[in-house]
């Protein structure tokens, strides 16, 4: 894009999926798009939640209409970026204490909100997932599917930077320039010091973080911010995401994806968006609740536990002790050409995006329709689906195990050492959000010095040593808050090649808050 003939210059603040969706909705409106980030894309929520690209079908009997909303985008999605997306399939299943007239409602709701729906055999559904109960007692097929987060929103990104937007990285909002009453500019700090972004709107999208930008804004949004804690388990335990039948709640999601399986979700209102700490009895909550749909759930190893916060917007004089809406809502800050964006979920980012973008045209008097829906994400169009065994089958294929860096997610030295010489990408942290290296069960004990090594190769200045301390810090702060029985030896073991073999010395403050999912 010529940058002399780009249209109002907008600032979006927050990187994960809905400040993604955004800035790629303005930038195709015609827009000078600058996205800011605090850490790394995604590393909020947007990778705190269990894996799903929902049918809405979770919603189809408490909200019908979002819930049609959520299958529009679900497709979308799939269209745009089909490499970010395994067609799972979803499973809703009635057990014995799932009320008894749920199903009936259940297929009706899904009926009117336009979402592929079949009734099937308990029978089957039980034989071809030994895993959950024998217990099911009705059985329903809906579209779900799961989605690889970051290489969506890196995906997005790109396409931002190609059409001459920037994307600011790990640089952290400071202040905002008010002068008259309008936004002028936005002061930001990063590795290499303080920016002023010169700016005619800001669009406030950092999630659950929204509130305290709003308060730099001058502004005050009232959210509801609720962790939720999820389990993850060591192999792909069910094919499906498997729901149960019942009106959402917590504890009734199990979700495969890449190469393990993830239970949750708690639900506790929190005061700070960091909150991401695992309490011991949240994870004896969660096994307890995920047994009647996966017997003997406590026998599986479970990886690691983490959490995210939602943030939900709070309608006025809601009634209390009622379940919040989770649509999303835009929030015009008056004249002074600031608006927030929260609420949503993932699947919706795109649809939430396009109506921010919406509501900035309008600020402007520009009428440019948003074009995010139907403008294909990659110059060549996409790829093929998603599929976990991929990385396998192509080391079967060629027959290059011993350039294999990562045994678990199947990840090959040349493709690491591809992002490092070509995307300058070296903090361990951002290669295990874009590969998976350090996901799988060993969760690092192996490939992290590999992966030290090889980066120390590439680049003899960079302090691999120190990044490897920080990788560890984090698995460990996971893996030891489910650390029982076998497990419990297998992380002792890991802690000691660790700390004894690589000579490792923890240090609390090594890695940046955030990065433990």
């Amino acid at each position: 894009m010529d940058k002399s003939t780009a249209g109002p210059r907008v600032v979006v603040v927050g990187g994960g999926a809905t400040g993604c969706g955004v800035a790629r909705d303005l930038i195709l409106r015609g827009f000078d798009v600058t996205l800011v980030e605090y850490g790394d894309l995604g590393c909020g929520t947007s990778s705190r939640f269990h894996g799903m690209l929902q049918s809405g079908a979770r919603y189809a009997v408490s909200d019908t209409v979002y819930a049609g909303e959520c299958m529009r985008e679900r497709r979308i999605i799939n269209k745009l970026a089909p490499e970010a997306v395994e067609e799972t399939g979803g499973l809703f299943v009635s057990l014995p204490d799932d009320p008894a007239d749920y199903g009936d409602k259940f297929f009706a709701g899904c009926q009117e909100a336009d979402i592929p729906v079949r009734e099937l055999d308990p029978a089957d559904v039980m034989a071809s997932e030994p895993a959950i109960s024998r217990g099911v007692h009705r059985a329903f097929a809906v579209p779900d599917a799961t989605v690889q987060p970051w290489r969506l929103l890196n995906l997005v990104a790109a396409d931002i930077r190609r059409r001459g937007g920037r994307v600011l990285l790990r640089h952290r909002v400071t202040s905002f320039d008010m002068t008259g009453g309008r936004v002028r500019a936005v002061e930001v700090e990063g590795p290499s010091g303080s920016l002023r972004l010169e700016a005619d709107a800001v669009v406030n999208a950092a999630g659950p973080w929204s509130g305290e930008i709003a308060r730099l804004l001058g502004q005050d949004v009232a959210l509801e911010l609720t962790k939720g804690s999820i389990l993850v388990f060591a192999h792909r335990l069910v094919t499906r995401a498997i729901n149960r039948c019942r009106m959402p709640s917590s504890f009734d999601i199990m979700v495969p994806t890449g190469t393990v399986s993830l239970f949750g979700t708690t639900s506790e209102v929190v005061d700070d968006p960091s909150t991401t700490l695992v309490r011991p009895q949240e994870v004896q909550d969660l096994l307890d609740a995920a047994e009647p749909m996966i017997p003997g759930i406590r026998d599986r190893r479970v990886l690691r536990a983490w959490a995210g916060v939602r943030p939900i917007v709070k309608p006025d004089n809601w009634p209390s002790g009622r379940s919040l809406p989770r649509r999303h809502t835009v929030i015009d800050h008056g004249a002074s050409g600031a608006f927030t964006i929260c609420g949503g979920s993932w699947t919706t980012h795109r649809m939430m995006g396009e109506d921010a973008g919406d509501h900035v045209a309008s600020f402007f008097g520009i009428n440019r329709p948003s074009e995010s829906a139907t403008t294909p994400l990659s110059p060549d169009g996409g790829g093929s689906a998603w599929n976990p065994t991929t990385n396998y089958q192509g080391v079967e294929d060629a027959q290059t195990r011993k350039r294999t860096l990562c045994e678990c997610e199947s990840i090959d030295r040349d493709l690491v050492s591809q992002m490092v010489n070509d995307e300058g990408l070296k903090r361990f942290h951002d290669l295990r959000r874009r590969l998976r290296i350090g996901f799988g069960p060993c969760q690092g004990t192996f490939c992290g010095s590999r992966l030290a090594g090889l980066v120390a190769h590439l680049d003899q200045d960079f302090p691999a040593q120190k990044e490897l301390e920080a990788f560890w810090a984090e698995r460990l702060k996971g893996a030891t808050r489910t650390a029982w029985g076998h497990h419990a030896r297998q992380i002792i073991l890991s802690d000691a090649v660790f700390r004894e073999n690589l000579g490792i010395r923890l240090d609390d403050k090594a890695h940046p808050a955030g990065d433990d999912r």
